[in-house]
């Protein structure tokens, strides 16, 4: 074995914000070999600290500007795990020549599936009826200003029609 390979340090990947506990296990069993998961909050000082080493940011973005950049000269790659990059300057990564990779689509299902459970929940005035039940008024009376809506037969307006518009589109249409 030769002394430089003795010696040799773990590639670190810089994973913000901490997570939980369970993705945060599936996290450091999916490391491969040779490389160090150091998970950090942003703007602490162990996060100042292993972006400066990190060679890879695994995570969810929290303002990474320029000044984000700059600390972490040795970085590769961020690997964003939302789909959104706002949080990104991505001005500042490209002048930094750090590319960044989004996870586009990957909670498209589940905003699409919690999208129709909002209209649902709009349309059958959910919020008040459980009011009332909490209160004890569980039974409106018979001629209540609220009648029984249902979606059935009524046009749904979806504004945008990206991964998730479709989506939602699809599951109102039946």
């Amino acid at each position: 074995m030769s002394p430089q390979a003795a010696t040799a340090q773990p590639t670190k990947i810089l994973f913000a914000p901490r997570q939980d506990p369970v993705i945060t296990d599936i996290a450091k069993s999916l490391t491969p070999p040779g490389f160090e998961l150091v998970m950090a909050d942003f703007g602490t000082p162990e996060f100042i600290n292993a972006a400066a080493e990190a060679e890879y940011f695994m995570g969810l973005a929290r303002n990474m500007g320029g000044e984000f950049f700059r600390s972490a000269p040795k970085l590769k790659l961020v690997q964003l795990l939302s789909a959104g990059y706002d949080r990104v300057d991505v001005e500042s990564a490209r002048k930094a020549k750090v590319p960044v990779a989004n996870n586009g689509g990957a909670n498209a299902i589940a905003v699409s599936e919690h999208t129709i459970l909002l209209m649902l929940a709009v349309l059958k005035q959910l919020v008040r009826f459980h009011q009332d039940v909490v209160a004890g008024r569980w039974r409106p009376p018979a001629s209540s200003e609220a009648p029984v809506l249902e979606l059935s037969g009524r046009t749904v307006g979806v504004v945008g029609l990206g991964n998730i518009g479709k989506k939602v589109a699809r599951r109102a249409r039946g």
